[in-house]
Formats: structure tokens, sequence, C-alpha cells
């Protein structure tokens, strides 16, 4: 029985299917997604849009933002992935650091305040308080 799905009659010069303004509307839309979600990242992370909003909406802001961000460079680390396994494992660490740090600088004070205690770590725990010194101050060096 034949395929109804294949065409025999595609001639050898269509190539992979996808050339030209295929290909440049992908790489506008792409590029416009990127500069949006990165634009507004680096406005509301870097503290120069801070937006009037309560506690629980910024948060959700921040986890929407970072969402999107994860969600665009999945791409990126994909097609690194076919390269080379170190150069995805580069990208996905660096893209993990950046986002963690955005979501760090925003949310630091309510995390800590999830903590048991008055913002403090609970007993036992004493060796986590250097943590987060520690993370705090690598964020604030970026």
């Amino acid at each position: 029985m034949r395929n109804p799905w294949v065409h025999d009659d595609v001639p050898e010069a269509a190539g992979s299917g996808y050339g030209g303004r295929v290909q440049l509307l992908g790489a506008v839309v792409w590029g416009a997604l990127l500069c949006g979600v990165g634009g507004t990242a680096l406005l509301v992370g870097t503290g120069t849009v801070e937006p009037a909003l309560a506690a629980s909406l910024r948060s959700a802001v921040t986890y929407v933002l970072a969402g999107a961000a994860s969600v665009l460079l999945l791409p990126l680390v994909l097609r690194l992935l076919a390269v080379s396994r170190l150069l995805a494992a580069v990208a996905f660490l660096a893209g993990a650091w950046l986002v963690g740090g955005f979501v760090w600088s925003r949310e630091s004070e309510r995390i800590l305040g999830t903590l048991p205690g008055e913002g403090g770590l609970g007993p036992g725990a004493e060796s986590f308080g250097g943590l987060f010194e520690l993370a705090e101050t690598l964020f604030a060096l970026l």
C-alpha cells in the first residue's frame, strides 16, 4: 500500500522546505521575543523600572519572566547540543545562573522570610547561613 503522506512529485531542489521568507519571519519573531523578555527582565531586574504591584503579583511577574526566559533558552541549548555537549552544558549553566540571579535579586527577602524563625535558619542548620551569604555576594557581583 502506498503511503499518502509521501509525495513523489517533490523536486530535489526543494531542499529542506524552509527557506527565504520563512526563516526571516522566524528570526524576526524569535528576536522580538528575546528582546521583549530580555529587556523586561533587565529593566525589572536592575530596578530601573519598579512596578508598584502587590507582593504576590510581583512574585507572579518574576516567575512568569523567569519561565519565559527559560523557555526561550531551550531552543538555543538544544541547537548547541547538536554541536557540542560541552557548549550546551555551558549555555545551560549560564542561562540557569542568569535566570536564578534574576529570581534571587527580586525574591531573596521573601525566600529568606519563609525559613523557620525570624528570617533565620532553624536549629542545626547554621552552616547554611554562610551559603546564603555566599549566594547573595555572588549574585551581587553580577
